[in-house]
């Protein structure tokens, strides 16, 4: 099902990104899982399906954040599995793996990875109570291992180890109609997204720039990407005017005085 060239890149680039998050506090507050669903596909040879699940399962990862010691589903984890799945798959059963993944596997091994990861914190204090800074960052360096791999490379080992049995598994024991409602929900994700975004914004005192982008997208045909390169030059426009009003009143202030 999978070369062995494609196993050991997708292992070897989500530990790198785990390690690169994990061990210098680099993690995209945004955009984190669109980029392992973009590098897993074009890994994959099926970038279209890593940047719509990956696009997908952003979406669903809004706004969600572990704080403490709360376990939240792995979208990361999620949508590297989805994609290098949906690539030999499908996307339907690809979503489905990944979901899979994040009710079950993921979820498991991201509380024993914190339980695990607590000893190595225990010893790194134990080296502060005695002043001894360096074993300290050496303790908590250390322990970020066990965390990435429990959370990243060995469960895709276990994954790519069993997929084709796990994938005839799921083929057969999901029926077709819920595949296609996976692919149903995959498409409204992207509204809902930007409908989440759309309730954060000033959207009162700017609904203009919402029809502009509108009659851009449904009556032109112009893509999102067009239609947010015009949003970006009417936001510059927009911005150079304020500037000049103000410049233009602060100089009328100093004309009074």
């Amino acid at each position: 099902m999978f070369s062995i060239p494609q196993m050991v890149l997708v292992t070897l680039w989500f530990t790198f990104y785990n390690l690169l998050t994990s061990g210098t506090g680099l993690g995209l507050a945004a955009g984190g899982v669109v980029l392992n669903g973009l590098v897993v596909g074009a890994i994959m040879g099926d970038i279209s399906t890593g940047f719509y699940l990956g696009g997908t399962y952003e979406l669903m990862n809004i706004g969600l954040n572990p704080l403490g010691g709360s376990t939240v589903p792995n979208y990361n984890m999620g949508v590297v599995v989805g994609v290098a799945f949906g690539a030999v798959a499908g996307v339907e059963t690809g979503m489905a793996v990944g979901i899979v993944v994040l009710a079950t596997l993921a979820s498991t091994l991201d509380v024993l990875a914190k339980m695990v990861g607590s000893f190595f914190l225990h010893k790194a204090q134990d080296a502060v109570g005695k002043k001894n800074i360096k074993g300290a960052m050496n303790w908590i360096r250390l322990g970020f291992w066990p965390r990435i791999l429990l959370d990243a490379t060995i469960p895709l080992i276990i994954l790519f180890a069993f997929g084709a049995p796990l994938v005839e598994a799921i083929n057969s024991v999901i029926p077709a109609w819920l595949l296609s409602g996976f692919k149903t929900a995959g498409n409204m994700l992207p509204a809902i997204g930007f409908a989440i975004l759309l309730r954060s914004m000033n959207i009162k005192g700017n609904f203009q720039y919402v029809i502009i982008g509108f009659v851009l997208y449904a009556y032109l045909g112009i893509g999102a990407l067009g239609a947010a390169l015009v949003g970006v030059a009417l936001a510059m426009i927009a911005y150079q005017n304020n500037v000049r009003i103000a410049e233009a009143q602060n100089m009328g202030g100093v004309g009074d005085e």
